[in-house]
């Protein structure tokens, strides 16, 4: 039987965020860093909550909010 991932809305306050990447880094899937704006984007609407809420938990600034 295979396991079923609840789905979270993930959003990011760009104003505390200081562009590190590591939410990129821990969930490639959620994140990715834009170029021009040195900040993460969220890629989905609903992401797996176990990879966001990991990469909540990395983020230095707290800036990653998970719904």
């Amino acid at each position: 039987m295979a396991t079923i991932c609840p789905l979270r809305s993930v959003s990011v306050n760009p104003v505390c965020c200081n562009g590190c990447g590591t939410c990129a880094e821990m969930a490639p899937e959620i994140f990715r860093m834009d170029p021009l704006t040195e900040k993460p984007v969220v890629l989905c609407d609903d992401c797996p909550e176990e990879d966001a809420l990991r990469a909540q938990a990395y983020c230095p600034h707290d800036c990653i909010e998970v719904d």
